[in-house]
């Protein structure tokens, strides 16, 4: 009882620390305004993907924030979230934070003394919406999709990342929870937003045409791979088969599973001597796709990996045979960079952005046909020639996508929002 009562006292300590601390802050910002004549500019960033299982979205805003952290745009960056800290999940990747990074995260950790259902809903109402008044964030960043009603930004200015439409162009294969999120927070995310930023001319397209979006406030910044990635992990893959096919994103319907694992099953028939390594945790409406699994004929050389840190990830990259990933809709699939970063040829849809993504470094399929999937993949293993071509194309077009670059557009949008000065204005495109 004295453990859990201390931790409650320690947890509520370290709300009034953080209000403390926003206050110092907006001071700081108006003496540098009226005093010094420097204008800083904050952004309040909703960093909640962090505390879910990291996907895609996670991935895009951990890498985007770490290249924000290192620049100096007179930018300051309030990062934002609540949740339980559950015991038995992964711990979130380690969070920017610097002179530049403030974090505003309210974990509830295990033996909490209060119960966690109203506790949160006080940080909701209460706590955050005061820091992000004392923080004086001159705009909000939604790096994933939108911000809820009780973070809508009430006269600042508001920036949103859209992902994708998938929603919209493919409804089936987007679970019910995102499906409603999305129609009721989205189209007030158009509405409200000084600026929206597509990850690919793709989803910036589909916004103008398919939600009637203004272009005008659409910006294109496509994602970036790190440089260290490719050389990041150790090549001694404990458990992991010497020949392999790799397959890179959650376990649902819009990653194409199934026709990943028919394709497979196709090769092997075909003579193929390696196995499959699946690496991604499950999503949701899987019962179809563990069904194929379990009843597949080669299901003994099928290897699912759930969690996989990142240096592991990229060694799993540098030694497969190949990247599968015919998905049937991305708005950008950052799987493909990182394949090609690590040298290792790519095999994936030529639908929505991944053409625009992979462009002539990778070999492009019907995702609606195994047989097609398999007769691509067993042909490019067969052509050292062709496959030597595309690692050399795909590491030289890995190369033209940076985080760093990214990150550099990013912050232009976000100083334009908040009607700080732009040094350049092709700091928009990356």
């Amino acid at each position: 009882m004295i453990r859990r009562l201390t931790v409650t006292i320690g947890f509520f300590f370290g709300i009034l620390r953080d209000l403390a601390s926003s206050l110092r802050s907006r001071w700081r910002r108006f003496h540098a305004r009226v005093v010094l004549g420097e204008e800083i500019g904050a952004v309040g960033v909703d960093i909640y993907p962090f505390f879910e299982r990291m996907t895609g979205v996670g991935w895009y805003e951990w890498n985007l924030l770490a290249a924000l952290d290192n620049r100096s745009d007179g930018l300051t960056f309030n990062l934002y979230a609540r949740t339980f800290l559950a015991p038995d999940e992964p711990p979130p990747p380690e969070m920017p934070g610097s002179r530049n990074m403030r974090l505003r995260v309210h974990q509830i950790p295990p033996g909490f003394l209060l119960p966690v259902r109203p506790t949160l809903f006080f940080l909701r109402i209460v706590v955050e919406p005061l820091l992000r008044t004392f923080d004086g964030n001159s705009v909000l960043f939604a790096p994933n999709f939108f911000l809820h009603r009780d973070q809508e930004p009430f006269g600042r200015a508001y920036v949103a990342t859209v992902h994708d439409l998938a929603f919209i162009a493919m409804p089936e294969t987007v679970s019910p929870v995102t499906l409603e999120g999305l129609n009721r927070h989205l189209p007030r995310t158009l509405f409200h937003a000084d600026r929206l930023i597509a990850v690919s001319e793709t989803t910036a397209g589909e916004l103008i045409d398919r939600l009637d979006a203004d272009r005008r406030v659409v910006r294109t910044i496509h994602e970036g791979v790190d440089p260290g990635f490719a050389e990041g992990g150790d090549d001694a893959l404990d458990g992991v088969p010497s020949s392999y096919l790799l397959f890179v994103s959650t376990l649902e319907p819009r990653k194409n599973v199934v026709g990943v694992l028919e394709a497979f099953r196709l090769m092997v028939e075909w003579g193929y001597g390696g196995d499959l390594v699946l690496v991604g945790h499950w999503g949701w409406r899987t019962d179809g796709i563990r069904r194929e699994l379990e009843d597949s004929p080669v299901h003994g050389r099928v290897l699912h990996l759930d969690y996989v840190d990142r240096p592991r990830l990229a060694a799993l990259y540098r030694h497969a045979d190949a990247l599968l990933f015919p998905s049937w809709l991305e708005g950008f699939g950052l799987p493909l960079l990182e394949s090609m970063a690590c040298g290792t040829p790519v095999i994936t849809s030529g639908t929505s952005a991944m053409p625009e993504i992979a462009g002539p470094a990778a070999v492009y399929v019907d995702p609606a046909s195994p047989h097609g999937i398999a007769s691509a993949t067993a042909a490019l293993l067969a052509d050292s020639q062709h496959r030597e071509r595309l690692v050399r194309l795909g590491r030289e077009r890995a190369g033209k996508f940076s985080w760093e670059r990214a990150a550099q557009a990013t912050a232009a949008v976000l100083r334009d929002a908040a009607g700080l000065p732009v040094d350049d204005e092709d700091e928009y495109r990356a």
